[in-house]
């Protein structure tokens, strides 16, 4: 695991690496890299700090024993049930997924009502951001490496700030043996023509993990949030035995379409039974004009899920 409090033997291991990329390779001496790598802590100036340096950060205890043991159980149940179903079908990688987790079962509310996740994702994003998806990922022994990438590659990555997050609340330990979610930290401030000597997109699994990455290793409980701009991809599980599951909650700016439409996706009586916190995060407030009921800008009752009572087609009375 990596020592975050010994920079220099971080930067000693980075060097070390065989095909490491000129750019990683320069940015190891560089003294940006005198900032420790991130390591799971609760303090938010270091959180925030980790974020602005490196693209990343590790928030410690995000989830209590009960809550990881509940989680762990409800996606395990629900894999298992969907895979009949043709929805939980393994990826090109080896990997589990599902989809849609606010429908799935109540203890998921937990990742969105965290105060300090969701105090370093309005560091990234404003205060007004909203869930764009939130999904598991499940790494089974023998998986390969996803593609690396950047979640935000769709919408530009050369902008002065990100436009998406993710946070992943570990369910298991995170290991390099078991197929942690790796980074190459500081990718998040790549210029153009750093991107384009460092980086090539593939749409398909790897083989091996890519040597310019590190893997983001932590305790179970902890949660990794990272902006839209940093390259990173699922591990290679190596292990016999250990499967390692995440929870990933993924956020966009206000005005940004969100991965998953919650108004089509969550079931009514679900939607209903969401706290006032939770529908605000998911949309159900305009942000300016975007998103009005009815109208640019416009306010929809907070009291209804689905209001019943638009205008329709109308004609003036005739006296």
């Amino acid at each position: 695991m990596t020592d975050a409090s010994n920079p220099a033997q971080n930067r000693e291991n980075i060097l070390k690496q065989p095909h490491a990329s000129l750019w990683f390779a320069e940015r190891a001496k560089s003294e940006e890299a005198d900032r420790p790598l991130p390591s799971p802590t609760r303090d938010l100036d270091t959180l925030k700090g980790d974020l602005d340096v490196h693209g990343y950060c590790l928030i410690a205890d995000s989830l209590t024993k009960s809550e990881i043991a509940q989680m762990r159980l409800r996606v395990h149940e629900q894999m298992d049930a969907e895979e009949p179903l043709n929805a939980a079908l393994p990826s090109p990688t080896g990997r589990r997924n599902t989809s849609n987790l606010l429908n799935k079962g109540k203890i998921f509310q937990t990742t969105l009502t965290n105060d300090l996740v969701n105090a370093t994702v309005e560091h990234l994003l404003g205060e007004d951001f909203l869930l764009s998806a939130i999904s598991c990922i499940q790494s089974i022994p023998g998986s390969l490496p996803q593609g690396l990438h950047f979640d935000q590659a769709r919408m530009g990555l050369h902008l002065p700030t990100p436009l998406v997050a993710n946070s992943v609340f570990m369910l298991d330990d995170f290991t390099e043996a078991n197929g942690a979610t790796r980074v190459v930290p500081g990718s998040h401030s790549w210029s153009a023509e750093e991107i384009e000597r460092n980086f090539t997109p593939s749409q398909s699994a790897l083989s091996e993990n890519s040597t310019i990455t590190i893997a983001a290793e932590a305790p179970a409980g902890t949660c990794l949030v990272f902006e839209g701009r940093l390259l990173h991809g699922t591990g290679k599980n190596v292990t016999r035995d250990q499967t390692r599951a995440g929870v990933f909650a993924y956020y966009c700016r206000p005005w940004v379409r969100q991965l998953e439409n919650p108004y089509l996706s969550i079931s009514d009586d679900v939607m209903a039974s969401f706290p006032l916190e939770i529908r605000l995060r998911l949309g159900y407030r305009p942000w300016n004009a975007f998103g009005g009921y009815q109208g640019p800008g416009i306010q929809p009752p907070l009291d209804v899920i689905r209001p019943t009572n638009q205008i329709r087609e109308l004609r003036p009375k005739i006296a």
